[in-house]
């Protein structure tokens, strides 16, 4: 499993999924264009020194990076998703993808293949944050896959 952040706006949360990359060893794929400068400090600050130890991809768009892969084995997180995190197999997904902060996967993105996951919260809750999102699902997929 991989995972894909799709137009990124926040540095930190990119730092900090990328340090998640290098304590986990689930690789993570960035889709441009980016909501800020690759080179801040502020992804450098998150991800500490762990840039060298994760398992990076940048993409120039969504076109680029579906090239390769089977869309029927991605799952798209939304908070509208249809399927319960913790109900699924995840390792069946090839990739995760995760939309921007502000508003999400798009919906032409979350109709591709009907593969939308969710994570459980309260129900007058918006949205979890982006690198919190991505923390709980790569441990759940660790978690259903753990062997002793």
């Amino acid at each position: 499993m991989e995972v894909v952040l799709y137009q990124p706006e926040i540095a930190g949360n990119v730092g900090a999924c990328i340090r998640l990359s290098a304590n986990t060893n689930i690789p993570l794929n960035i889709v441009k264009p980016l909501g800020f400068n690759f080179q801040e400090n502020k992804i450098r600050r998150a991800g500490l020194d762990y840039h060298d130890l994760a398992s990076v991809s940048m993409y120039e768009d969504w076109n680029e990076f579906k090239k390769d892969i089977n869309l029927d084995n991605v799952g798209y997180l939304s908070s509208n998703g249809k399927k319960n995190i913790w109900d699924v197999e995840l390792k069946k997904y090839t990739h995760l993808v995760f939309g921007p902060e502000s508003v999400g996967l798009p919906k032409d993105i979350l109709k591709q293949n009907g593969n939308t996951l969710t994570i459980p919260m309260n129900s007058d809750s918006r949205s979890i944050n982006l690198a919190n999102a991505v923390s709980i699902v790569a441990y759940e997929y660790l978690r259903q896959n753990y062997e002793k």
